[in-house]
């Protein structure tokens, strides 16, 4: 069996990736347009180019990852495994209810554990913004988590009669000139002195590294007064390093 390249399915929250992991380099991950089968089928065809290969499904649901291995065991593209909290690829979150711990912020642990050969910490910038600590081995020592920059964005213009839903790409200064400025400038300086003061409260190292990752994630890495990685593919890496360490059974 190649383990040379695996294939990662991400099930989120609110959408599913898809990416490909050789060695530690990532290729993606793109977004699905939906999470099933046919969709999958049509972006890993393209992926593979007639080739077998591992098919790792993982995510934060793992009902929804189950239900989407079954579908695309059917496509017949390679083996199919689903990285779910049993897996024993991945360590086991040292939290209260290890069980209820996120797939999604466990495959970050153990990617970014691999990545800076020892501690580290992950800043994964999705619906929701999550801010974890991770173990030399890469078991989650647990986090903390807030509202994602485009959730926010969305609830100002929907929870407001005359706030309007701003766009994350632009000047971001304070104060802010006008209310499109004045609104991004609190979602991402807020955001940003957020993770600060919460990796100020996780007592790291200086030295300990700093992960970001998630489609949000540019929009924080300069606000941010600690120095941090973009790791686009945080998530499908370390799906790939669970199944290598321990690959599905032929």
């Amino acid at each position: 069996m190649d383990l040379t390249r695996i294939v990662v399915i991400d099930v989120g929250n609110s959408a599913a990736k898809i990416g490909a992991a050789k060695g530690e380099d990532v290729a993606g991950p793109v977004r699905l347009p939906r999470a099933d089968g046919r969709a999958v089928r049509d972006v890993a065809t393209r992926m593979l180019g007639g080739q077998q290969a591992v098919i790792a499904i993982t995510g934060s649901d793992p009902d929804k990852a189950q239900g989407l291995a079954w579908e695309v065991k059917k496509l017949r593209l390679g083996t199919v495994v689903v990285v779910d909290p049993s897996h024993k690829g991945v360590p086991a979150a040292q939290v209260d209810q290890p069980g209820r711990a996120g797939m999604d912020r466990r495959v970050q642990a153990l990617a970014a554990a691999h990545l800076a050969q020892g501690p580290a910490a992950v800043v994964s910038c999705g619906t929701a913004i999550t801010v974890d600590v991770v173990a030399e081995g890469g078991a989650l020592l647990g986090g903390a988590i807030l509202p994602g920059l485009g959730l926010g964005a969305r609830a100002l213009a929907q929870g407001t009669a005359k706030l309007p839903e701003v766009a994350l790409a632009g000047e971001v200064q304070m104060p802010g000139k006008d209310t499109e400025k004045a609104i991004r400038a609190g979602l991402i300086l807020g955001a940003a002195g957020a993770v600060d003061r919460l990796l100020a409260e996780a007592d790291l190292n200086e030295a300990t590294p700093v992960f970001l990752t998630g489609q949000d994630a540019p929009h924080l890495v300069e606000p941010l007064t600690r120095s941090a990685r973009v790791a686009p593919g945080l998530g499908i890496l370390g799906a790939a390093l669970a199944v290598r360490a321990h690959p599905p059974r032929r």
